[in-house]
């Protein structure tokens, strides 16, 4: 049984990552609006951390509610698991944190990111980032408020876990 602290402590970073996400979408516009039709590799850079950054952030937002309700991932695949598991509700342990329907956009921001970590020599080109900045535009607003949402189901878990049973 997860304690109302741990889950108090879960909604609080939580809330930093979605705060964090919001900051770089913010970044990432700015950035987008700045470009050229064709942008630079400086630019096509920066814009490619903003994409794996997003990333990164919602991922450490769904991993740390799977390390606090279930515990368990499979260490080989587990980046892929993790996204599956945050569409399923676990009966009697937590709700669905994301839509099934955030899958597809969310598996093609993981793909770039395993790309922007690992091709150290590969020149990035504009056309083939618009992929991921469509799914980043589309999963943007519906991540945030999908994770609201559950967090404000994991503090009413923590209050009556905190009530005196007496």
């Amino acid at each position: 049984m997860v304690t109302p602290d741990a889950l108090r402590i879960l909604c609080i970073e939580v809330e930093a990552d979605i705060v964090a996400v919001n900051r770089l979408l913010e970044e990432l516009n700015d950035a987008r609006r700045r470009v050229a039709d064709e942008p630079s590799q400086q630019e096509l850079s920066h814009i490619a951390y903003m994409l794996h950054s997003i990333y990164t952030a919602w991922e450490g937002a769904f991993h740390r509610i799977a390390t606090t309700f279930e515990n368990r991932l499979d260490p080989a695949r587990w980046h892929e698991q993790l996204l599956r598991r945050m569409s399923l509700a676990i009966p009697h342990i937590r709700p669905a944190v994301i839509r099934k329907e955030l899958l597809e956009d969310l598996a093609t921001l993981r793909s770039f990111r395993h790309f922007f970590r690992h091709s150290y020599a590969v020149p990035l080109r504009w056309h083939k980032m618009q992929i991921p900045l469509d799914s980043v535009d589309q999963a943007a607003a519906t991540v945030n408020a999908s994770l609201r949402r559950f967090l404000d189901v994991v503090e009413e878990i923590a209050e009556k876990a905190g009530e005196d049973p007496s």
